[in-house]
């Protein structure tokens, strides 16, 4: 069957719940209509290199639409990657950490994602993007408000959600693709066929719990006990999902990552490059010598004859 691929990234800071929200999706989508969840780790940090995951929904004329998600790494050094996963987004889920330590991270990374975004020649303000602020059941978090005057200048659609209880991932998932869909059929001019069903009824295999709404976007949660936060794997994801080292899934990267291979020929040209200039540096502080070595001996002859 002929196929629309549209794609969707979920960025974010390092540990916000980026995936997590990944792998919830992937266990409730039923098995015919997901692919397998990929995952790849570094091997000094546990933190995913990058998900991906098809799923169906809808089509474009005769053409199936299939969604591929993907998240990207959150620490900094992982930049070049980060950019390269968002190269071709069709939208994108920003999920935020809502601890008040966090703040600064989230505003960095939400500048990066800007950034990025122009570096790939996509336009900010054309790109479909959902907000989701995360981890609403932990103590000491920022309010909504603050998020919103933090990261929202737009005032595009959010959702409060607890990614490790599934709470809030379903939503921002529906929203982000109503939304990609909606602004594809407004830019393009197309007719896209719509199940007959609510998607929320068919597209999810078992149904999520539903958060207390406030405002529209707003879970109803009540203050907890304090505890720390570490992202859980579903267990129903559990052998769908495939972990592997950075040094053995490398070539499987660069293939998943199409442009990889030509950051890493870019880093391999500089790198020739530096070692073409250390080798004329060198080579000039040799040829300096040979003349400051020919002058002493010049000095020390006329010393002797005079």
């Amino acid at each position: 069957a002929k196929e629309i691929t549209l794609k969707v990234v979920y960025y974010g800071p390092g540990f916000s719940g980026k995936t997590t929200n990944l792998q919830q999706l992937h266990s409730i989508l039923p098995s015919d209509k997901r692919g397998k969840l990929i995952s790849l780790a570094t091997e000094a940090d546990r933190t995913l290199f990058f998900d991906f995951l098809p799923v169906d929904f809808g089509k474009i004329r005769d053409f199936n639409i299939r969604f591929q998600l993907y998240t990207v790494p959150g620490q900094v050094r992982y930049n070049a990657t980060r950019r390269l996963v968002l190269k071709g987004a069709d939208a994108v889920v920003f999920v935020a950490d809502s601890q008040r330590e966090m703040k600064e991270q989230n505003i960095e990374s939400f500048n990066n994602m800007m950034g990025n975004l122009i570096a790939n020649d996509l336009d900010p303000e054309d790109t479909p993007f959902v907000l989701q602020y995360n981890k609403r059941d932990l103590q000491n978090i920022m309010s909504v408000e603050e998020l919103n005057a933090d990261l929202n200048k737009n005032n595009v659609p959010f959702f409060e959600a607890i990614a490790a209880e599934t709470k809030g991932v379903q939503e921002t998932f529906k929203k982000i693709i109503t939304t990609l869909l909606k602004h594809i059929e407004q830019k393009h001019k197309l007719d896209i066929e719509h199940p007959a069903v609510e998607p929320a009824q068919t597209v999810f295999e078992k149904p999520m719990p539903e958060p207390s709404v406030v405002e529209s976007h707003r879970l109803d949660i009540s203050p907890p006990p304090i505890r720390i936060f570490q992202p859980v794997k579903p267990p129903e994801a559990e052998e769908q999902f495939t972990r592997a080292s950075y040094s053995e899934d490398l070539s499987g990267l660069v293939q998943a990552i199409f442009g990889l291979k030509n950051v890493m020929a870019e880093i391999n040209s500089t790198l020739k490059e530096m070692r073409k200039k250390q080798d004329g540096i060198q080579k000039e502080l040799f040829e300096f010598r040979q003349i400051f070595s020919e002058e002493k001996k010049k000095k020390r002859i006329r010393r002797f004859f005079s």
